[in-house]
């Protein structure tokens, strides 16, 4: 047995994985994956330029030329971000590019993590393939906060992992993954969901890097939870701060949005009786009974503020609405009274949006009649190969992939599952857990069945398929690898900082 002061060419760091020495990379196939990540790039360009839009990215495409005022009915850093490089390159279409490179970029590292990690060509193409599958591919080239949100998240869950794998290089990953979990969490309202599991992970790989602190808190479990707390609270006051200080540089406009929420839960679970006795303007209280009885009409149950409502107050799309102060306590007297029906309800939107498919692939009609001619997705051959390729293989073919229920089972396995896993577990739980609370976290607030909502849990849920697959390749070498000198990949090592 090797001393503990032993260390790999790499250090130890008190991580399993990154007590695994490494050898020299095999540059071959690392290059062959970026060629293959530099032709996908390119193609996806092709298909996809300027970026597929609809109205909701056509609203932000107003505002990034200056035709109305910066909002946030999105999120306006994803708006200021596609100004800043509108600026930068007098091409709107940049933003589509950058999409499309990062997503490639964090595949193309993961997969150099993996390979480095277990010496396998198999293992480290499962990383580049996680962006070519088709419930993945299908909105890379699709300009919506959703899709930035997993671009952020993917890419910072990667950066942590080279950063606990290449200590040289710790604290700059570090501080790049944090500035993506960062801007993951502020580019959509409800990411705050996902991040908490992915801030544990960036945590530790930080605590691993000081052994002194790591000695410390490992003591006890308690303490260890305690560190995560105490990291958890501080990222928390660093997204307020940073988004305190975003809306005081840039000065969006409030809208008002989760005014939406509060009127599909007034709308589909008030009786008119309650909200003819309410003392309310006669005017809202007009538009709230019409609303009703369009809603019943049609046969709708969410997205009032579209379906029922007439939109803003003068009808305008992304206008807030009238009476906003009125909403909120009419939302507060008539249906935080009332959590049985409320529940009901959101029992009723929460089961559409598991089993029912919409909007798996935008196609380049999307959104025309809200987006300027100049800049519509031509109809080329790399956009007719495209679509095949996601609807008739991917969303016809394997419907359940482009599903919540699936994702949200597929979470669940890999909690359970996590027993069964050595080396990589903490990331295989971070991963799984962000996972099933983001698709969580919709009960109280989702407003349709589109796909998008589940895109990083898809994404989420396949990483940590792999990563599990690299785990258990690791496993099973370390057992059929017992002999000194051999590492627990199977590799021959001249420094092993633990004899296996």
């Amino acid at each position: 047995m090797t001393g503990p002061s032993a260390r790999s060419p790499r250090g130890d760091t008190g991580s399993p994985a990154a007590r695994i020495p490494w050898t020299a990379p095999d540059y071959w196939w690392l290059s062959a994956l970026g060629a293959v990540a530099l032709l996908a790039t390119a193609f996806l360009w092709v298909a996809n330029r300027p970026g597929r839009m609809t109205n909701d990215s056509a609203h932000q495409l107003q505002q990034v030329f200056g035709r109305i005022p910066l909002d946030d009915w999105h999120p306006a850093i994803m708006t200021v971000s596609w100004t800043g490089l509108y600026r930068l390159t007098g091409e709107i279409s940049s933003m589509v590019l950058v999409q499309i490179g990062l997503a490639f970029l964090a595949a193309l590292l993961l997969a150099v993590y993996l390979h480095d990690l277990t010496r396998s060509r198999l293992v480290s193409w499962l990383a580049l393939v996680v962006p070519l599958l088709p419930f993945t591919i299908t909105f890379l080239g699709v300009l919506w906060k959703d899709v930035q949100m997993m671009l952020a998240f993917f890419i910072g869950t990667v950066l942590i992992l080279l950063a606990e794998r290449f200590p040289a290089l710790r604290y700059p990953l570090l501080g790049l993954a944090l500035l993506f979990l960062l801007y993951g969490a502020m580019v959509r309202k409800n990411a705050f969901f996902a991040i908490l599991p992915l801030v544990f992970l960036l945590y530790r790989a930080w605590r691993n890097g000081s052994p002194k602190l790591r000695t410390r808190l490992t003591s006890t479990r308690t303490r260890l939870l305690g560190g995560y707390a105490a990291a958890a609270v501080a990222f928390l006051v660093l997204l307020l701060g940073a988004g305190s200080a975003f809306n005081a540089a840039f000065q969006p406009k409030p809208t008002g949005q989760l005014n939406q929420v509060f009127l599909d839960d007034i709308i589909f679970t008030v009786p008119a009786r309650d909200i003819r006795a309410a003392d309310l303007p006669q005017e809202l209280e007009d538009k709230l009974l019409h609303a009703r009885a369009v809603c019943q009409a049609d046969d709708v149950i969410w997205d009032a503020y579209w379906k029922c409502y007439g939109r803003g107050a003068t009808g305008k799309s992304f206008e807030p609405i009238a009476y906003q102060p009125e909403v909120r306590d009419l939302w507060l007297s008539e249906v935080v009274t009332h959590p049985v029906r409320w529940a009901y309800y959101r029992a009723q939107t929460y089961s559409r949006f598991l089993f029912v498919g919409k909007s798996e692939y935008a196609p380049i009609t999307a959104g025309r009649h809200a987006v300027p001619a100049e800049y519509h997705v031509a109809p080329t051959k790399a956009d007719s190969i495209l679509t095949d390729y996601v609807v008739e293989l991917g969303a016809k073919t394997f419907p359940w992939f482009f599903r919540a229920w699936f994702w949200l089972a597929a979470a669940g396995a890999i909690i359970l599952l996590l027993p069964r896993a050595g080396y990589l577990r903490p990331q295989i739980a971070a991963l799984g857990w962000s996972a099933l609370l983001y698709l969580l976290g919709y009960i109280p607030i989702v407003p349709a069945s589109d796909f998008r909502y589940s895109y990083w849990p898809a994404v989420a849920c396949t990483l940590a398929g792999v990563l599990f697959f690299a785990d258990r390749r690791l496993n099973k070498k370390r057992q059929q690898t017992p002999a000194a000198g051999v590492d627990p990949a199977g590799h021959s090592v001249r420094d092993s900082p633990v004899s296996e």
